[in-house]
């Protein structure tokens, strides 16, 4: 079976995400025959998504300055009002600090929390130096939450399954919406990145564990393309968002001046100190966003960058930095924070996507 259930003492309780209990002062666990079984979008009959790559906590705390990031990652993720928002490289202390968050306890049910022992195989949740994962927060109470083992790195795909109503009076529509982290490092793990892309995306199509009868499969996340050429790895049926592909890199030297800061004076990316145009090139859309099924009209979406922005005003408006050479070595590590700082090396998608009619959908 390709996809992971969660761990339970009954076989026969599915579980549906954890949501804040006022009563307990805790998260607590929702067992899938206790969701509620449809959410609404209300009028706008459109589903706000995003979907962001935090960068993790666990090296360069002086330069990345991962409390300020966090705290300004939270913001911006307020800010949205997303239904569904997919995060990656959670490490366990970032994952602490968004469920302190008054806006999540009273509006979100999460795909894990640290607290809970079920969890415990999740990296995400795990404090141990190094260890990163996916999360997904949903304002529509999800029917069901699985994980799907990712090959080669020990990452889970985080899965919510949505059943939502038709503002038409039609039949809902049950929608399954992956936060998903593939491999990371240009040419080597192409190939890595294409199992492991069938491997999620068939687990959602095909197994039970999910759910059956999903019209619709939604799959966002840092997929690590570093070559538009690695499109052919999409499998057959699923799509990109026009909306989304027109926005262009989430990863970008030219508008993320942390990037100079925080990678090493010769890295990959600035062709190991000689330059640009020996590095791997930049901008790169490495964060996507794939749809399969006919329940989400994708042609109409409308789709906006988020954390695109230097976290200090200072910062903004400063050119960047250049990829190599005397000012990349002068500057490099050495400014202070509030003129460097972004949320992540990566820029955040928010999109929306509006319900197809279910006449559309048969």
């Amino acid at each position: 079976m390709h996809a992971s259930a969660m761990p339970s003492a009954n076989a026969n309780t599915r579980a549906a995400g954890w949501r804040f209990s006022r009563d307990h002062d805790k998260w607590a666990r929702v067992d899938a025959a206790d969701a509620e079984p449809v959410g609404s979008l209300g009028t706008s009959n459109k589903l706000r998504l995003a979907t962001f790559n935090c960068l993790h906590d666990w090296t360069l705390g002086d330069v990345l300055q991962h409390e300020v990031r966090h705290d300004a990652i939270c913001q911006e993720l307020a800010a949205l009002n997303a239904d569904v928002i997919g995060l990656n490289e959670v490490t366990r202390s970032l994952l602490e600090r968004v469920l302190r968050e008054e806006w999540v306890r009273s509006r979100y049910t999460v795909s894990a929390v640290p607290e809970d022992a079920r969890c415990n195989h999740l990296l995400s949740v795990l404090p141990s130096a190094g260890a990163m994962g996916n999360i997904l927060l949903s304002k529509i109470p999800p029917s069901s939450v699985n994980y799907i083992d990712q090959i080669g790195d020990g990452r889970h795909s985080h899965v919510m399954t949505l059943c939502l109503a038709d503002p038409q009076g039609g039949r809902p529509l049950r929608l399954a919406v992956s936060s998903s982290h593939l491999t990371a490092c240009p040419w080597l793990m192409e190939g890595r990145r294409k199992v492991q892309l069938e491997h999620i995306t068939s687990a959602m199509l095909e197994s039970t564990d999910i759910d059956a009868c999903v019209d619709t499969c939604v799959v966002m996340g840092d997929f690590n393309f570093h070559r538009e050429a690695e499109n052919a790895s999409i499998p057959q049926g699923w799509e990109e968002v026009p909306a989304i592909v027109a926005l262009g890199a989430t990863w970008d030297f030219a508008r993320n001046r942390m990037l100079a800061h925080y990678l090493p004076l010769r890295n990959l990316y600035n062709g190991l100190g000689l330059g640009a145009s020996f590095g791997w090139p930049s901008p790169m859309r490495l964060d996507r966003v794939l749809v399969h099924g006919t329940g989400l009209d994708c042609a109409a979406a409308e789709a906006r960058l988020f954390a695109d922005q230097p976290i200090h005003e200072r910062a903004r408006g400063q050119p960047p930095l250049p990829h190599a050479g005397r000012e990349l070595r002068e500057a490099h590590r050495a400014l202070p924070w509030q003129d460097y700082l972004f949320c992540s090396d990566h820029f955040g998608i928010f999109y929306e996507l509006p319900i197809a009619r279910s006449t559309e959908r048969l």
